[in-house]
C-alpha cells in the first residue's frame, strides 16, 4: 500500500469520526440548544422568558381569581341576609375581596360625606373599576404570548435553517448526518414557541371569562350597594 492511499484512508477515518462525534453529539436536545448559532439561542431564551412569564402569572392569577370568587361570594350572601348597612359595620373585619373593598370605600366615603349621596355613588363606581382593573392586571401578557411565540418561533427556525444551508454551501457537505443537527436545533425554536403560546392563550380564554363574570356580579352588586345606601341613608333626607 502506497503512501497517497494510506492518506486516503486516514483521511475518510477522519470524516467518520467527525459525522459520529457530531451525530451523537447533536442528540441530546440541551446539546443542540448549547450548540446552536447565536440568534437562534438568543430566540430560545427569549420564548424561556415569554412562557415563565406567562407561568408566572397563570398560577397568580388562578390564586387571585379563586380568592376573589370564594371571599366576594361569602360577602354578597352576608350583604343580603343583613336587614341594614348598619348590622354588617358591627359585624366587624371580614375579609378582603372585591366585593368588601367596594363596600368599605362606599361606608367610608358615607362617613366623610354623610350629606353627598353623588359622592359616595362616584367612589363605589371608582372601587369597583379599579378592582375588575386589578384582577385584569398581567392578563393581556397571556394574549401577547400566544400571539407572538410561535412566530418569533418561527423566525428561530428560519435562521437556523438558512444557517444550516449556508454550512451547506460552504463546507459543500450535503450529508444528513451533517446537516441534520443543525436543522433539529432550527425546529427546537418552533416547538418551545408552540410551548409557550399554547397554556397561554387556554388560560387567557379561561381568565378571560371567570373575570367577566366576577366583573358582572361586583357592577350588580356596587348598584345594589348604592341603592341601599341610598334608601337607607339620604331617603330621609330627601323626603324632609
Amino acid at each position: 500500500m502506497n503512501l497517497l492511499a494510506v492518506i486516503g484512508l486516514m483521511a475518510q477515518a477522519q470524516e467518520v469520526v467527525e459525522t459520529t462525534d457530531l451525530g451523537t453529539t447533536n442528540h441530546n436536545v440541551i446539546s443542540l440548544v448549547l450548540h446552536a448559532n447565536t440568534v437562534v439561542q438568543i430566540t430560545l431564551l427569549l420564548l424561556v422568558f415569554f412562557s415563565v412569564v406567562s407561568w408566572a402569572i397563570i398560577g397568580s392569577k388562578h390564586r387571585q381569581l379563586k380568592r376573589a370568587k370564594e371571599r366576594s361570594e361569602r360577602f354578597y350572601q352576608l350583604f343580603w341576609q343583613s336587614k341594614s348597612i348598619d348590622a354588617i359595620v358591627s359585624k366587624g373585619s371580614f375579609r378582603k375581596s372585591p366585593a368588601f373593598n367596594v363596600f368599605k370605600m362606599g361606608i367610608d366615603t358615607l362617613r366623610e360625606s354623610p350629606e353627598s349621596a353623588q359622592r359616595v355613588e362616584k367612589e363605589i363606581r371608582r372601587t369597583a373599576e379599579d378592582e375588575i382593573e386589578q384582577m385584569e392586571y398581567g392578563v393581556p401578557f397571556l394574549a401577547t404570548t400566544g400571539s407572538a411565540a410561535p412566530f418569533i418561533g418561527l423566525f428561530g427556525t428560519v435562521w437556523g435553517i438558512l444557517n444550516a444551508f449556508w454550512k451547506i454551501g460552504r463546507t459543500g457537505a450535503s450529508s444528513l448526518a451533517i446537516v441534520g443537527p443543525h436543522i433539529a436545533e432550527a425546529l427546537i425554536a418552533t416547538a418551545i414557541g408552540l410551548a409557550a403560546a399554547i397554556p397561554a392563550v387556554i388560560f387567557y380564554n379561561i381568565y378571560v371569562n371567570r373575570i367577566r363574570l366576577l366583573s358582572k356580579d361586583l357592577s350588580d352588586f356596587s348598584d345594589d350597594l348604592t341603592i341601599r345606601i341610598n334608601r337607607e341613608y339620604f331617603s330621609g333626607a330627601k323626603h324632609s
